[in-house]
């Protein structure tokens, strides 16, 4: 059933998120891994749409909490803000910020972008093991071919963008173009992931990053180690030394993948 009086659906989620943050507050026996898949019986939720920022956090917080499986304390200092021009091409985006999460969103946000997003946050909290089990999973579905083509694309496409928006604004308009001719290069059989990590191994290490350091301008790649140290301090844990920007690049290659394929199975999953 999708709500579109305003009224009815505030309502509704503020007595969904009461509930929810009730049980949260229930002592926890044992700590509880992040539920980074799909929400089983909360299609309603993905259906939803927000029209304004206070709907989109109403809503967020909601979806946050089930992902989550608790609204814990960093869980709930996640903060919800619009995106304006911060966000570009995209509808949406999660982000760390002085060690906080912060969700951005536009004017008009369904549940399922903010599942995604949520689905980030998430994925930023797992254990260095767990991180690469799913990394592992995703790289072998890909090379098999197990994973939807539309999806493989969408992943692909929010990828690079990322990627982009880690160089230099002056190469804005050449990074598309390297990343996109690799994923559909006829002379190559492996899988469009494989192909990307591939084309930006080089690409990161020579092309211009969007950081400075003391000396001047440094590489994609070094903005990419950057945001490794980001991730780990957000997730509170000591950052692994094999953990390299590499590491980093196709962590969240994956978990572009990993949102897209969680947010369509919740939107399905009536």
């Amino acid at each position: 059933m999708k709500i579109t009086a305003s009224v009815a659906f505030t309502g509704a989620l503020v007595l969904l998120l009461a509930a929810t943050s009730a049980s949260a507050q229930l002592p926890l026996i044992h700590p509880v891994t992040p539920r980074v898949d799909a929400i089983p019986g909360d299609a309603w939720l993905c259906a939803q749409v927000a029209t304004n920022l206070e709907e989109s956090t109403l809503l967020g917080r909601a979806i946050l909490t089930r992902v989550q499986g608790t609204l814990d304390e960093r869980t709930s200092r996640i903060q919800f803000r619009r995106g304006g021009a911060r966000l570009g091409e995209a509808i949406a985006a999660f982000a760390v910020e002085s060690n906080d999460g912060v969700i951005y969103v536009s004017d008009s946000t369904d549940g399922s972008t903010l599942l995604h997003e949520s689905i980030h946050a998430a994925m930023a909290r797992l254990t260095p093991e767990d991180a690469m089990r799913e990394v592992t999973q995703i790289l072998a579905a890909d090379s098999a071919g197990q994973l939807e083509p539309d999806l493989v694309d969408l992943a692909r496409r929010s990828f690079t963008l990322s990627f982009t928006a880690s160089a230099n604004p002056e190469l804005w308009g050449l990074v598309p173009m390297v990343l996109t001719s690799a994923a559909f290069s006829e002379s190559s059989t492996a899988g469009t992931f494989a192909r990307l990590i591939h084309a930006t191994d080089s690409a990161a290490v020579t092309l211009e990053g969007n950081i400075s350091k003391g000396w001047g301008r440094a590489t994609i790649a070094d903005a990419y180690d950057e945001a490794a140290t980001i991730h780990w301090r957000y997730a509170g844990l000591s950052r692994p030394e094999w953990w390299s920007w590499r590491e980093e690049r196709t962590f969240r290659l994956v978990g572009e993948a990993l949102a897209y394929q969680r947010a369509r199975r919740c939107a399905a999953s009536d």
